[in-house]
Order: structure tokens, then C-alpha cells, then sequence
């Protein structure tokens, strides 16, 4: 219909002009018009081609896409557990050093006997014994497993504990745990204590960001309606009305420029989705609440 709309008002226009001096000109202008149409049509055939193309191309890299992403969450993850590890051990080895000294002054002065020996013989294997269970979960943390089992949330949470302990001091966070002790799911271990740290570490980022002073998260494990419901709620302020809707796709973050990958909360969603269950977020009068829900006859 268009075309035939084209060469009724082309005609219209020669009609018009035959008689005229322009009509050399105005049949120079209509010419260079059907070339161009010419052109414009080739175009869009080309660029549908190009866009079929591309299309099945986007196809091929999407798996790619979100393997590089999950790389590159497990490489901040790694970074960060070798922090916690560092920072963890650092408290014990300074024990250790003080203890060695304080052996040396009391040695001089003959407070030395058994019972001392006893008692720093118990210290210093007490400190070598949590810096050998921190290590025991950080490698238990980075060893890859495509393994599913049952585990309950409770223990997955302890182990948390065991890495992010100094850490939570050091940020004088008090973490709350409201875990109901037979919640039992099934699924990669590891990529659970993932999951946490993700979570926790997003809290500790905006208590940071927004200076907050009297630092709370509180974990609760629940079943309800045939589902199990896990919710990591915080006092750090919440977060932005612009971003919430967007928080959980890849390279969203709340942290300033530099500071935040906007990995680690698409990686958790994406754990989430894996084995079946849905994370939702929303803000509360004092912070954020994420919930994460999973079907319990399915688990």
C-alpha cells in the first residue's frame, strides 16, 4: 500500500512539474530518491541477516557469559575467605607470641613449673586448634564439588561462623540466629555457605557505606506452608528505591564506583534458582530483608 502511496505522489510531483523549469531538477531529485530507496532496502535486508545472526550468536555465548560470571564471583569469594583467614589467624598468632614471651619472663623468675607447662601447653593447642578448623573450611570452601547432599541449614550456618568470626567482631556485628535445628535441605554444601557469605558480606558493605553504629543481622530457618523459608534481615539502612526491582542482575550494585562488582547478590540468585527456589528483598523500617523460599516436597 505504501508503495503504491510512493509512485502516486512521484507521478503527482512529474505531472506538476513537466511544464516548468524545474522539472529537470525535480526528476534529478526522484531519481536520486529510487536509488536511495534502493539502498535503504538492501540495508534492512542486511541488517536482518545481521541480527539473525546475532541473535543465535547471543545464544551460544549466554552459557559462556554466565560461566565467566560465576568465575569471577568465585575469585572476589576467594579473595575475601583469604582475608577472613588472614585476619582470623592473626589474633591467634599474636596469642601464641604473647604467651611464648610471657614463658620467657616467667622462666627468669622461676614461676615456671608443671602446672604452667599444663596450662600453656591447653592455650596454645587451643589456638593452633582454631586456626587449623579456619583452614579446614576454607579449603572445604574452595574445594569444587558438583556433589548434592542433605545437610542441615543449622550446620552450614556454624561453619559461616567459623570463617566470618574475627570478621564479625573486628565490625562489631551481632549476628542472631533463629534456626530451627531439623530444617535439613538438599543440595551443593558449598555453594549454600556461598550463598551466606554473599548475604552477609552485602550487610557488613552497607553498614560500612551508610556509618550505621549498632550492627545486627539476624538469620532465621523456618518451615511453612510446605516450604522451607530462610531470611537474612539487617539494620543498615536498605536500599535504594531505584535499584531494589534490579538488585540480583549481573553488575547492579549499591557501592560506590570501584568499590562493588555487582557479582555476588546475581550469584546467589542464580544458586537460588538451581535448586528450585526463589529469593525476593524488600525493606524494612531499619534495613533490608531478603527471604529466600524453597519448595519442601521438592528438597
Amino acid at each position: 500500500m505504501k508503495k503504491d502511496l510512493d509512485k502516486e505522489l512521484i507521478n503527482d510531483i512529474v505531472q506538476a512539474t513537466q511544464n516548468t523549469d524545474f522539472s529537470g531538477k525535480i526528476n534529478a531529485f526522484i531519481a536520486l530518491y529510487e536509488e536511495q530507496k534502493k539502498i535503504n532496502e538492501k540495508l534492512a535486508k542486511e541488517n536482518k541477516f545481521f541480527l539473525k545472526k546475532w541473535d543465535k550468536r547471543n545464544l551460544l555465548e549466554h552459557d559462556k557469559k554466565d560461566k565467566i560470571i560465576e568465575q569471577q564471583s568465585r575469585l572476589a569469594a576467594m579473595g575475601e575467605m583469604i582475608d577472613a583467614v588472614a585476619h582470623q589467624w592473626k589474633q591467634p598468632l599474636n596469642a601464641i607470641s604473647m604467651m611464648i614471651d610471657m614463658l620467657q619472663d616467667d622462666f627468669q623468675t622461676n614461676d615456671v613449673n608443671n602446672e604452667y607447662i599444663n596450662d600453656l601447653d591447653e592455650s596454645v593447642h587451643l589456638q593452633i586448634d582454631h586456626m587449623i578448623n579456619t583452614l579446614n573450611e576454607f579449603r572445604n570452601f574452595l574445594r569444587p564439588s558438583t556433589k548434592n547432599e542433605d545437610f542441615y541449614i543449622n550446620t552450614v550456618v556454624q561453619n559461616i561462623q567459623i570463617l566470618m568470626k574475627d570478621e564479625l567482631i573486628t565490625q562489631n556485628i551481632h549476628l542472631y540466629l533463629h534456626i530451627d535445628q531439623d530444617v535439613q535441605i538438599y543440595g551443593n554444601k558449598n555453594e549454600f555457605k556461598h550463598l551466606f557469605i554473599n548475604l552477609i558480606n552485602n550487610s557488613i558493605d552497607a553498614f560500612n557505606e551508610q556509618h550505621i553504629s549498632g550492627r545486627n543481622i539476624c538469620i532465621r530457618c523456618f518451615t511453612k506452608d510446605r516450604q522451607i523459608i530462610i531470611e537474612i534481615e539487617d539494620n543498615a539502612g536498605g536500599i535504594p528505591k531505584n535499584i531494589i526491582n534490579h538488585i540480583f542482575k549481573p553488575n547492579v550494585t549499591t557501592k560506590a564506583e570501584g568499590k562493588g562488582t555487582g557479582i555476588g547478590l546475581y550469584m546467589t540468585s542464580q544458586i537460588i534458582t538451581k535448586n528450585n527456589g526463589s529469593i525476593t528483598v524488600s525493606n524494612t523500617q531499619k534495613g533490608a530483608l531478603f527471604t529466600i523460599a524453597f519448595r519442601k516436597s521438592n528438597l
